[in-house]
């Protein structure tokens, strides 16, 4: 009887999660007073079970690439215990804020806090979209030999990311003559943006080998995984990556891990496949590095249990990464108790262990950021590795599929699923150049080309007659990003190389002992 009460209180649970629907904002407008700096909005917000809700907002000064704009002087009908209703007011003044001008997006979110069914996200994961994903994976895709098919799989990423709505990017970078890019879209977080959460595999193969398991299980288990977990709301963002050049020395992660990450962001954890598609339920089918019983006798006594069989996904983290590898073994005996799992901890960064270290998760270890390998062990396991003969035929898709499903639950547990509806709306702040003289009451101009700048900005005082004695450049964060100090006093001009700057709105500060002009710049590349 017992038994029978709790199998009708989950299902009862999970119809009212299905029946329960998102809070809707609606007929949010903004206006702008430029003598209070107020930015005042206002919405409607309704919500079916009429909930009470949480509203935060979100502001972003690069048409929405970004909602990082500080916003902490906000009052109104904003924060928990907000009810429904028509002609909700927010107030955000933005005195605090330096660098304010240009056009402007607000985000309004209204959520309920009711659970999402991680369960559900899950059980998405669809096996027969894996196998057709792997037919237009499937075949030699290398820069040196099969530079075409390279191009038509790193497309393919490209849009399919594209048009599952994620933002789209490439990290471009040169490998000899060779243009290399990095394929990456991004879910953007709505209350914890700056908080990222990756998923990635490498979509390049070895010469002539049609690498279905090296790396098309990866490929196939990241398009799948941003084709799932495109469709929901989360506090954080997740990122999924296709890096070009692994074969050649993890030569796109490294780039990513040096030059592709945000200054604001803040990596929580990254899930890296690595040959995602070999089973075998055959006895000493699964072998080992030399020594690997003497440094991992656990994990090694484990698999010896069950006659040496390469029935399990290998879970490798280092020691820093290991609170990522126990959520990753939870969400999985959770929500796929299936699939069996070896978990192997590495010390350090894994040097003393370099057959642990063959892949995208390592430039993560060397940066300080947890990382965890997702394997089925490469040649340790599939002996078609880096072969013609590793072809789709040798992979249990049964397999990939339980290993996409862990990784989702994982990254969707870890990244908040939020049960929320928004809304946006745009406002232009005037684009006024504010002067600041502490002492002087000279005519003061500055002469600043081009404006937008690309690649170099050339900023001129030639009217003022106080000392310049430094120059700054801040974004619209109200972080640092150039100084120049001390200035040379016998000029009255200044270079500022900007090509390496993001776009955006920046704000230029010329200062002096008792004097200060700042004005609003833009980088556009």
């Amino acid at each position: 009887m017992k038994t029978i009460f709790t199998l009708l209180l989950i299902c009862i649970t999970k119809v009212l999660l299905a029946q329960n629907n998102v809070p809707i904002v609606s007929n949010v407008t903004a206006s702008i007073d430029t003598t209070t700096k107020q930015v005042t909005l206002m919405y409607d917000v309704s919500d079916t079970e009429n909930d009470t809700l949480e509203v935060s907002l979100r502001i972003s000064a690069n048409n929405g690439s970004t909602y990082l704009v500080q916003n902490t002087n906000v009052t109104g009908a904003i924060g928990a215990g907000i009810i429904t209703g028509t002609a909700k007011q927010i107030v955000w003044n933005y005195t605090t804020v330096s660098g304010i001008s240009g056009s402007y997006l607000f985000k309004i979110i209204a959520n309920d806090n009711k659970p999402v069914d991680i369960q559900a996200i899950v059980n998405s994961v669809d096996s027969m979209r894996l196998i057709a994903d792997m037919q237009i994976i499937e075949a030699p895709r290398n820069y040196s030999t099969a530079l075409g098919k390279l191009h038509e799989v790193r497309d393919t990423i490209y849009n399919r990311f594209a048009n599952l709505g994620l933002e789209t990017t490439t990290q471009d970078f040169l490998y000899g003559a060779y243009q290399a890019k990095n394929v990456i879209g991004k879910k953007q977080g709505l209350t914890q943006e700056d908080s990222v959460l990756i998923v990635d595999g490498h979509y390049d193969s070895v010469d002539y080998a049609p690498g279905a398991d090296d790396n098309g299980s990866a490929v196939i288990g990241v398009l799948e995984a941003a084709k799932i977990l495109s469709t929901y709301n989360f506090k954080k963002t997740i990122r999924f990556i296709g890096f070009d050049l692994e074969e050649k020395g993890l030569v796109g992660s490294k780039e990513y891990t040096n030059n592709g990450i945000k200054s604001y962001e803040k990596i929580k954890g990254v899930l890296n496949f690595e040959m995602i598609g070999f089973y075998s339920t055959r006895k000493n089918s699964q072998t080992f590095p030399t020594g690997f019983n003497f440094l991992f006798p656990a994990a090694y006594n484990q698999v010896a249990a069950d006659t040496f069989r390469g029935n399990f996904i290998t879970n490798v983290a280092n020691t820093s990464s290991a609170s990522l590898r126990i959520a990753f073994n939870t969400n999985a005996a959770m929500y796929v108790p299936d699939l069996k799992i070896v978990p192997i901890t590495v010390s350090g960064t894994g040097t003393s262990v370099p057959d642990f270290r063959r892949s995208d998760h390592a430039p993560f270890w060397d940066k300080g950021i947890k990382a965890l390998m997702l394997t089925d062990g490469a040649n340790f396991r599939n002996k078609n590795y880096h072969s013609i003969n590793d072809i789709s035929d040798s992979l249990s898709f049964t397999f990939i599929t339980k290993v996409v499903k862990a990784t989702i639950a994982t990254l969707a547990t870890l990244a908040e699923p939020m049960h929320c509806g928004y809304q946006t709306v745009s406002i232009t702040v005037p684009n006024i150049i504010v002067t600041t003289p502490f002492k002087s009451k000279n005519t003061q101009k500055l002469v600043i080309v081009p404006n937008p700048a690309d690649e170099k900005l050339n900023v001129n005082w030639e009217s003022i007659n106080w000392t310049v004695t430094e120059i700054m450049l801040v974004d619209v964060y109200g972080k640092q990003v150039y100084k120049a100090c001390p200035v040379e006093s016998t000029k009255n001009n200044h270079s500022i190389f900007t090509e390496g700057f993001a776009n955006g709105t920046y704000l230029l500060k010329i200062i002096g002992s008792n004097n200060m002009l700042t004005q609003k710049i833009i980088i556009k590349h």
